[in-house]
């Protein structure tokens, strides 16, 4: 094994990773050949420093979430595929109105991790009584879907990104950029149902 590769095993253990793993099993369209390393990531600071420390040894590295709009060659990929299954979803905030027969929300804030799916997303909405008809029907996850969704980037109030430079940063959904940014997390505004 590559010393590169080796290092980025060792920081997390062998158990975490696989060898010559076909991406295919993993996307909506089956295609796809073997990844040199396979790694899932299921927290935000996985996330981070396998990024991080892919991008401080020149590791080639390639992010996908539930792989429904992503094809990769069947000749695979001579470097890093993370499949990102982070998953937090949490009301950050709420408004509304306090009255004798109850509390009556009008809003809130989410904030979704970009690996959660948009399946995840409106499961969580509806038990939280807010309307999930604008997001209904887009397949994938928020990721993904943040770069090119008009939808998602109108209802999007922040979103938190890993820049090129390996810093987190809080930005709006009009400086989102495919070259620059890994989106960790994105904050929803949703009104009630």
């Amino acid at each position: 094994m590559d010393s590169k590769f080796k290092l980025i095993v060792d920081s997390f253990g062998k158990d975490r990773f696989k060898f010559g793993e076909h991406i295919r099993d993993y996307t909506a369209l089956n295609v796809g050949g073997p990844a040199k390393l396979f790694f899932i990531a299921f927290t935000t600071f996985e996330l981070i420093k396998i990024i991080t420390m892919c991008r401080q040894l020149n590791v080639p590295l390639f992010i996908f979430g539930t792989g429904s709009k992503m094809m990769i060659s069947d000749d695979g990929f001579d470097g890093l595929v993370i499949k990102n299954r982070t998953k937090n979803i949490s009301t950050i905030s709420i408004k509304g109105k306090a009255s004798k027969i109850g509390i009556g929300i009008e809003e809130a804030l989410i904030e979704v991790d970009s690996g959660v799916s948009i399946t995840k997303l409106l499961e969580y909405l509806d038990s939280q009584g807010l309307s999930k008809v604008e997001v209904s029907g887009i397949p994938g996850s928020i990721g993904g879907n943040i770069f090119i969704s008009q939808v998602l980037q109108s209802k999007a109030k922040s979103i938190k990104v890993l820049n090129l430079e390996c810093e987190v940063e809080e930005i709006e959904a009009r400086q989102i950029s495919f070259k620059k940014h890994i989106v960790l997390s994105v904050v929803f505004q949703f009104s009630a149902k």
